[in-house]
């Protein structure tokens, strides 16, 4: 007995060294960001899952995988690997659009029925090999991205389970007990417990990880229990694409054991269901995006051509009446194609996202912000002379080339910063991120701002011609005793 009590003693220590490491900040599986009670969890329901895979795992192989098995095995693997290579694009597209919120993966078509007509471990392998393929678009922290995965191996082993309960397990045996009412209900009974099983898994770890349970009972806001279980398992159309996918899934599997070529149906099968969420995921963002946002770039947060044109137009006109100077800024991302190219577009974005925003920061409320075209942003400042302007640039030059961007990985989800420094120190020179800036200034460079804004132009030519990564005025057509020294 005292021996036993050593080992469960050194056992119980090594798991809570093992949990330290793991959860340590320095760790790249960034545990301690999800919180307490989430990493709780995990903690408890992961081993949990894993030691139920490896006891049905050391059945599985004590009972042995006959040549059937391993024939399935490799027909689902085909499926599998044609299925996912084939919607990588659009996957990683709804995947970056989803952020947050529920995202409805298809591949459940494959590990359904796996689960199914496979013994555990080779599901369990074959869950892996597509979870790996995933990882690379995942855009997800290590520790969230195994979650789920741990979370699709308990959904295969509570199929296992109820097949293990039901006539399922003789007719995938190769017994004829026939395909009447008991299989069915065996499949639908599988079907329940793959969406239970993972919507708990999962559900509770994100419902644990609200910041609800920070706030005070009486802090709360009405209606936070159905936000929270929105958060926890999504909304009607996503739950309704879960049970219809794995509907599906249970229809594939039926038919492939009376002949197993079927199997391959999840090819075109899982194609279309990936390929049509994207295209309807796109077009309901266009409607959001033309609802919400019908003046506002949505990349930028600033003003769209349309409404900044039609602003100007009444600043200028104030301005005219009133005699006050108006300046124009024209800001140019320096290399932003070697961005794109180097870093991607969505990389690209993310720039253009953080530049918008430190214009508005910088901005007052007075002052127009607008996203012209591409990497090219004006900036229109009312009642500003052109030192105050150029003053300004300078500022606005110099903040975007001492800002870290922070850039949210493809695999994994980390955060890397560009920029002229990240939290180490030391960025590499072709990360650097910089601006060029042409100023203008009415009165001084013309009458209106089509005058103005042309001008700006050249004078922002010359700054990248210059070198980049500086600030040029125009040349005046008229000059004033103020604006003489600095032009």
């Amino acid at each position: 007995m005292q021996r036993v009590a050593i080992c469960l003693t050194r056992m119980i220590s090594q798991v809570r060294y093992a949990a330290r490491v793991i959860s340590h900040p320095r760790s790249r599986w960034r545990l301690w960001e999800w919180g307490r009670r989430p990493v709780t969890w995990a903690l408890i329901a992961e081993p949990l899952v894993l030691a139920w895979a490896a006891v049905e795992s050391v059945d599985a192989f004590g009972a042995g995988i006959d040549a059937v098995a391993w024939v399935r095995f490799a027909f689902l693997c085909v499926a599998a690997v044609v299925y996912v290579i084939g919607t990588n694009v659009a996957e990683e597209r709804r995947r970056g659009r989803a952020g947050d919120k529920t995202h409805v993966d298809h591949t459940s078509l494959v590990f359904f029925a796996a689960a199914v007509v496979l013994p555990v471990p080779l599901a369990i392998v074959l869950i892996a090999l597509v979870r790996f393929h995933r990882w690379w678009i995942a855009r997800k922290p290590v520790h969230k991205f195994v979650h789920s995965s741990v979370a699709i191996c308990c959904s295969a082993l509570g199929v296992h389970g109820v097949a293990g309960l039901t006539p399922l397990r003789e007719w995938v045996g190769g017994v004829q007990v026939g395909l009447g009412a008991p299989v069915a209900l065996g499949l639908v009974g599988a079907v329940a417990a793959y969406y239970a099983a993972q919507t708990v898994m999962v559900g509770a770890a994100r419902g644990l990880a609200s910041s609800v349970w920070d706030q005070a009972p009486a802090e709360r806001e009405d209606g936070w229990r159905g936000r929270l279980w929105v958060h926890m398992v999504g909304d009607r159309s996503d739950n309704a694409e879960i049970v219809v996918t794995l509907l599906i899934a249970a229809m594939i599997t039926w038919w492939a054991l009376a002949w197993l070529p079927v199997l391959l149906f999840v090819i075109p099968v899982g194609a279309y269901l990936t390929i049509r969420g994207q295209r309807l995921e796109e077009k309901q963002q266009e409607i959001d995006d033309l609802a919400r946002t019908a003046e506002i770039d949505t990349r930028t947060g600033l003003l769209m051509v349309a409404a900044f044109e039609k602003a100007t137009a009444k600043v200028l006109s104030r301005a005219v009446r009133g005699g006050e100077p108006t300046s124009l800024l024209i800001i140019d991302i320096d290399h932003f194609k070697k961005v794109n190219d180097t870093f991607g577009h969505t990389t690209g974005d993310e720039v253009l996202a953080a530049i918008g925003e430190l214009l508005r920061d910088v901005s007052r409320p007075s002052d127009l912000a607008c996203r012209w075209g591409g990497e090219e942003m004006v900036l229109l400042l009312p009642d500003t002379d052109l030192v105050t302007a150029l003053a300004v640039a300078e500022r606005i030059r110099a903040a975007v080339e001492a800002m870290t961007i922070p850039i949210t990985k493809a695999a994994g989800g980390d955060v890397w910063y560009m920029g002229l420094a990240d939290h180490n120190g030391v960025r590499k020179p072709e990360e650097i991120r910089t601006v060029s800036i042409g100023v203008a200034s009415i009165p001084v460079h013309g009458d209106h701002f089509g005058e103005a804004f042309e001008r700006a132009d050249q004078a922002l030519y010359a700054a990248k011609a210059g070198g980049r990564n500086r600030v040029r005025a125009a040349e005046a057509v008229r000059l004033t005793e103020t604006d003489q020294v600095v032009t």
